[in-house]
């Protein structure tokens, strides 16, 4: 997996989000070393009239990676200062780039694919179960996922995979809808993610899922527990034998859930053989 792209859209995010004077939005750009045209992907970045603000990198998950182009989903943490005080907020960056001359990685503000219209906000806050999913202490779900749960943009099956998965595990969420590409990437295939019925899963046990080595059978174990919550459609960096489970170089570091209602949950093909840890074999 390229982790140049993932390199400079964080670097984009976090020079861009970082300036210390009150400018237009173009000018904080074009200070931070880019094209004034990305202003409008900044925008998430820039809405705040803040006379300084400081930008850290949460996590760059990739969204889509061809050998040309890549979309990089980058969480990321702004704190802003203004006349009213500091405040703190977390934001979701769907980045695209191109590779360059010499094969380099350049954001670009040509959204291609672009973004399907996404689920709609619905009034009266989240359903009892998005209630029971923001109040779990074992799920730390980032804020544009949480707004989305708030919003209802999220279907409560989805949530019901995650709320199961969350008896055993602690997860951090990476995304539902807000920030993601929206299609499945590089085609114009709309995702489960732009309806409600995706999310992505970032981290298993404070161990961000790029990080745990792929004999680790937790892996395994949490995709198949996903799929006999109910997931449809299980992604992730190892792959299993077996119906709705898929593994590419886009799914090494995170685990896609998803569900689409005219299928069956995913199953594996037989019961798999989980590898042993690195310890357990000391």
């Amino acid at each position: 997996m390229d982790g140049q792209a993932k390199h400079a859209a964080a670097r984009f995010v976090e020079r861009v989000g970082t300036w210390g004077s009150l400018e237009p939005p173009v000018a904080r750009v074009v200070a931070a070393g880019y094209p004034g045209e990305l202003a409008a992907l900044a925008a998430p970045l820039l809405d705040v009239p803040a006379r300084e603000a400081r930008t850290s990198i949460v996590y760059p998950q990739y969204g889509g990676l061809t050998p040309t182009a890549s979309s990089v989903m980058v969480l990321a943490r702004q704190e802003l200062r203004s006349e009213r005080g500091v405040q703190v907020r977390e934001v979701l960056l769907d980045v695209r780039l191109v590779r360059g001359a010499g094969g380099t990685w350049q954001v670009s503000s040509t959204l291609d694919p672009p973004r399907p219209q996404l689920a709609p906000r619905r009034q009266g806050g989240p359903t009892a179960l998005g209630r029971v999913v923001l109040d779990n202490l074992q799920l730390r779900i980032s804020e544009p996922a949480r707004a989305d749960i708030t919003d209802r943009r999220v279907g409560d099956p989805i949530l019901a995979v995650l709320d199961a998965l969350a008896r055993t595990h602690i997860l951090q969420v990476q995304a539902f809808v807000s920030g993601h590409p929206g299609t499945v990437y590089p085609t114009t295939r709309v995702s489960n993610h732009a309806v409600g019925r995706a999310v992505d899963v970032r981290s298993i046990d404070g161990r961000p899922v790029i990080e745990i080595p792929r004999d680790d059978p937790i892996l395994v174990e949490l995709m198949i527990a996903a799929a006999a919550a109910g997931a449809t459609e299980v992604g992730g960096p190892v792959p299993i034998a077996g119906r709705g489970f898929f593994t590419d170089g886009v799914h090494q570091d995170h685990l896609h859930l998803g569900i689409t209602p005219t299928k069956p949950p995913a199953a594996p093909a037989a019961a798999p053989a989980i590898p042993a840890t690195a310890s357990a074999l000391r």
